[in-house]
């Protein structure tokens, strides 16, 4: 079962976890160039729930990729940096395409009227998605400075959203549901002096 949701900050090992299983290529588009284990590790610790926003795509209840978004202040913001990591094997899915088009969505419910992507010059995966946005672009020593108009939210945008991280959490505790055990798998797996104790009674 597939689920987009928002991330709290509960859930900051899986996002270490899905950034730390990123391939080479993938990690080094991440982050723009070549990043350790001990180095991804302080990213997640370090981030600001307060001044971030990510939303994640799951994969039968697993983390597999996430676009994140980190707002210039807490409060009333104007403008953020967006940024987006897929798992090989699911890229070429559309998934990339779907966390942009929900982390848009999010700045346009905020008030946000900037977002601003920055990427390597061989990142094409992520300037095509951003020119889709009819992003402005320039380069620069490699990197790739991509702008974004974001116009203001309306009622469909936040129904969208709503709607959007209603679903994703109902998915989150279907597939949480599956890994459970059926009841009488549990009862049969505890012995009959558990189910004559008194304890039991």
């Amino acid at each position: 079962m597939c689920a987009y949701r928002h991330l709290l900050s509960i859930d900051a090992d899986r996002y270490r976890d899905h950034l730390l299983r990123l391939d080479v290529d993938s990690r080094y588009a991440r982050f723009s160039g070549f990043t350790s284990d001990a180095t991804i590790k302080r990213y997640v610790e370090d981030i600001d729930w307060k001044k971030s926003r990510i939303t994640g795509y799951f994969h039968e209840g697993e983390l597999r990729g996430a676009g994140e978004i980190r707002f210039e202040k807490a409060l009333l913001p104007a403008r953020a940096e967006l940024a987006f990591s897929v798992e090989k094997e699911f890229q070429n899915s559309r998934v990339g395409t779907a966390l942009m088009a929900r982390s848009l969505i999010m700045l346009r419910n905020r008030g946000v009227t900037t977002a601003d992507v920055v990427c390597l010059l061989s990142n094409r995966r992520m300037q095509k998605l951003a020119l889709r946005y009819r992003a402005d672009v320039e380069a620069h020593s490699g990197d790739v400075f991509m702008t974004i108009k974001v116009p203001y939210g309306n009622i469909g945008t936040l129904l969208s959203e709503l709607t959007d991280g209603y679903i994703g959490w109902m998915n989150t505790g279907l597939d949480l549901a599956l890994t459970l055990p059926r009841p009488s798998v549990f009862l049969a797996a505890r012995s009959p002096r558990h189910l004559h104790d008194g304890a039991a009674l």
